[in-house]
């Protein structure tokens, strides 16, 4: 665990966990403990718990202000991987597609070996000969393939 932002990360995740796949928090009080600024708890939020990595976030402005994050339970690993393959934007850069491999590793449905060699396939390096939004679109068309296999392989519950 290196940077602040990874660091936000697992504190919230640590809070879903304890909560059941639920958390709600003042995002000031979080800061103030974590001793950071409140934009960077927005950050971590608006980057890495979206719907494309299975939370729905919901918001209240104010004094009694709240975020809620929420895992979206899926019955099986055929559906997450689906829900992934239709979420995924068409262009992904390779941090995009890094928190989406994460995503697959936390839920089970790939080893932290598979997650490595995903990563690594659809590494800027390994897809160094195809440029710009190309690189992007590529990416998203073999992680999209990638999830369609891991859908294929576990059509049944967790």
């Amino acid at each position: 665990m290196g940077s602040l932002t990874d660091l936000i990360e697992q504190a919230i995740l640590d809070l879903i966990e304890e909560h059941d796949g639920y958390c709600e928090i003042a995002r000031n009080a979080l800061a103030a403990e974590m001793n950071v600024a409140p934009s960077q708890i927005t950050y971590v939020i608006s980057t890495r718990f979206g719907h494309k990595q299975g939370y729905i976030v919901e918001s209240r402005r104010g004094g009694a202000g709240y975020i809620r994050i929420m895992r979206v339970p899926f019955s099986g690993r055929a559906e997450y991987a689906m829900h992934l393959m239709r979420s995924s934007a068409d262009y992904l850069t390779q941090h995009d597609v890094n928190i989406l491999i994460d995503s697959l590793e936390h839920e089970g449905l790939v080893t932290s070996e598979m997650a490595s060699l995903m990563k690594s396939s659809l590494s800027d390096r390994s897809l160094a000969l195809i440029a710009g939004r190309d690189r992007q679109e590529t990416r998203s068309l073999i992680f999209k393939n990638m999830l369609l296999y891991i859908a294929s392989l576990g059509g049944g519950e967790e």
